[in-house]
């Protein structure tokens, strides 16, 4: 198995408002797709605007004719901001918004967008690096790239869940996008905050490199990590081996 995905409501939270979908066979014009939404805690139906946004990225990318695989993804963002805003209108709950990040991976490239401060991360075992490739659209972050806050600090730690750009919430939403060239040994790891937030971009890379353990095996980890460092959000991780792509 070459990609898993878990998701757990967590140890405080009683519902579970995240949403994740992921195939490691052809979807449009991408050879695999991985998809993470997080509904905003704090706004009812949470859990309805993270599966709307999934669904609706899923399907733009599998009826999308255009080719070009940045604008397959700014596109899929697009239509899963308009659905998240009809079903807010549907349920009579404005204000109901998600976030996204998704990667789109053709030959040995992937294609990346996100929205909020669920992240991906690319986790190479030849030279054992992490790095976070999405940026992180929350409060605490701005301030942090502006010199007025540092990370770590007490209020960086009461306000780092207040995101600045959300799926769902504007007529318009913009994405990050990105564009990684693949290596041989490289992993992706997608995830909502309640990962991020309890466990440290070390230990995340230790598990995700531990190929003693069944990939399967370490994405539960993962989420057992989260939980056992207090469990206070939904966490969602999906964990891609990008081996299959040099073969």
């Amino acid at each position: 198995m070459n990609i898993f995905g878990m998701t757990d409501k967590g140890i405080t939270r009683k519902n579970n408002e995240d949403s994740f979908f992921l195939t490691s066979g052809p979807i449009g014009v991408f050879d695999a797709l991985m998809v993470v939404c997080d509904g905003m805690g704090g706004h009812k139906l949470g859990e309805v605007a993270s599966s709307t946004a999934v669904r609706a990225f899923v399907d733009s990318v599998s009826s999308e004719t255009e080719t070009n695989p940045a604008y397959v993804m700014e596109q899929a963002v697009s239509i899963a901001n308009l659905e998240v805003r009809k079903a807010s209108e549907e349920h009579r709950s404005f204000g109901m918004g998600t976030t996204l990040v998704a990667c789109g991976v053709q030959g040995k490239t992937a294609y990346v967008s996100n929205v909020g401060d669920s992240r991906m991360y690319l986790v190479n075992r030849n030279d054992r690096s992490i790095l976070q490739v999405t940026h992180d659209h929350s409060y605490v972050e701005e301030q942090v790239a502006r010199g007025l806050l540092s990370r770590g600090s007490d209020e960086y730690n009461r306000k780092k869940n207040v995101i600045t750009r959300a799926v769902g919430v504007y007529s318009e939403v913009e994405a990050d996008q990105f564009e990684i060239d693949l290596q041989e040994g490289d992993y992706l790891l997608l995830c909502s905050d309640g990962l991020t937030n309890l466990v440290s971009d070390e230990e995340i890379k230790a598990t995700v490199l531990d190929e003693s353990i069944p990939l399967k095996e370490r994405v539960g980890i993962l989420v057992d990590a989260a939980n056992a460092y207090g469990g206070r959000d939904n966490i969602t991780v999906v964990l891609y081996n990008t081996k299959e792509v040099f073969e």
